[in-house]
């Protein structure tokens, strides 16, 4: 059963007309009813939370047909998890040898900036995990006192990037297994930016699968921890405004407006300070913030305000793909939202230029396509349907 029939299913089991279910979620009954019909998607994580909420579905998978974090119009497994799936769960590593300190902290570098900076990023970084993830364990196990704690941060660095990248590949299962063990690593470390780096990405973990209040509860846990330590330390400053950030998310997707915009005027204050930033690979800066509160923006069901900040965003001073990709995918998602089609079109072209990788996996990216082939005009056809065969939905 597609996703709008087992949202009409659930709302009538409820006993709700339209009228009224449209009314608890806060939207018009017009979008209830594309929704129903199929001709529109709910456009955020947000959304679906507060129908399954206004439902009483406590499953997020029985709504929408499929797991958590497989959302309508998800692609099948990536081809590279299979061996990155068993590279993490092998009783020991791979190796003849332990890699030095130094090169295990090189090729992870390496990885990272793969990662942030290729715009075929998944098909350079991909093969190189599993490898990797060998050589840290082997490190982790042959070496003692500081060169061990070494190969601890660079065995977290490299779970971060596992985490990231199982994510956007659907690959849920191992993005936990990754957040797990990247805190574990920086707890054997015992350094402060490494364990709040690793609260950030244990938060991200608990969103991407829809539980928000939980990833709440880490951001404020590592934040008060690391206020007590940050000082003046740019580094732990840094990790301190990505914790905000994420916060910020988290609480526009709970609908606390007032906890979502302290968190960005937290981060606001932390970015004057720290400038333009990216440590243990977590981006921070004005221009971070900018796209998280367009991005908060948009959660909170305000299309024409995201757009008003997003557009005084200069994302491509942001050395990251994902976040210039996120952002005019952001964007994109806003225009369409207001009905700006011509506009929302140019946003999407935008973001598969940028990524064409990650526009082929990214849900919304799909669902958006899939959103404007349902009213295509002749006019914008063409595009339309090319990028729906970009995103490989038609």
């Amino acid at each position: 059963m597609p996703p709008n029939k087992r949202i009409k299913y659930y709302r009538t089991r409820r006993r709700l007309t339209q009228v009224a279910a449209a009314q608890l979620v806060g939207k018009s009954l017009g979008a209830w009813r594309k929704w129903e019909r199929g001709e529109r998607s709910p456009s955020t994580l947000a959304d679906w939370l507060e129908i399954a909420r206004v439902l009483g579905v406590r499953d997020l998978s029985a709504l929408t047909g499929l797991p958590l974090g497989v959302l309508p119009d998800d692609p099948a497994e990536h081809e590279s998890v299979a061996p990155l799936r068993a590279a993490m769960t092998a009783y020991r590593p791979a190796v003849d040898q332990p890699p030095g300190v130094a090169e295990l902290v090189a090729s992870v570098r390496l990885a990272w900036t793969t990662w942030h900076q290729s715009r075929q990023r998944y098909t350079f970084t991909g093969p190189v995990l599993p490898g990797l993830v060998h050589s840290a364990r082997a490190a982790v196990a042959a070496y003692d006192g500081t060169a061990r704690r070494d190969a601890q941060r660079a065995a977290s660095d490299l779970y971060l990037l596992i985490r990231a990248y199982c994510k956007k590949v659907g690959a849920h299962d191992l993005a936990a297994v990754a957040a797990d063990r990247a805190m574990t690593a920086a707890y054997e470390a015992d350094d402060p930016a490494y364990l709040a780096a690793s609260a950030w990405n244990l938060g991200q973990v608990l969103s991407s699968r829809g539980h928000a209040e939980e990833s709440v509860e880490v951001c404020r846990e590592a934040i008060a921890d690391l206020e007590r330590a940050a000082g003046v330390d740019p580094v732990q400053l840094s990790a301190l405004g990505g914790l905000h950030l994420l916060a910020a998310v988290q609480y526009a997707r709970l609908r606390d407006e007032r906890g979502a915009l302290h968190a960005l005027d937290r981060a606001d204050e932390l970015a004057t300070r720290t400038g333009e930033t990216q440590h243990r690979f977590i981006f921070f800066g004005s221009v971070n913030v900018g796209i998280h509160r367009a991005a908060v923006a948009l959660e909170l069901s305000r299309p024409g305000e995201a757009l008003r900040i997003g557009e005084q965003v200069d994302a491509g001073l942001s050395p990251s793909i994902e976040r210039r990709h996120s952002h005019l995918l952001h964007m994109a998602r806003a225009y369409v939202t207001k009905r700006q089609d011509f506009a929302g079109i140019h946003m999407l072209l935008r973001a598969d230029s940028e990524s064409p990788e990650d526009s082929g996996l990214n849900l919304l990216m799909r669902g958006t396509v899939r959103e404007l082939l349902a009213r295509e005009t002749p006019t914008t056809r063409a595009d339309v349907r090319r990028l729906a065969e970009r995103v490989g939905i038609v």
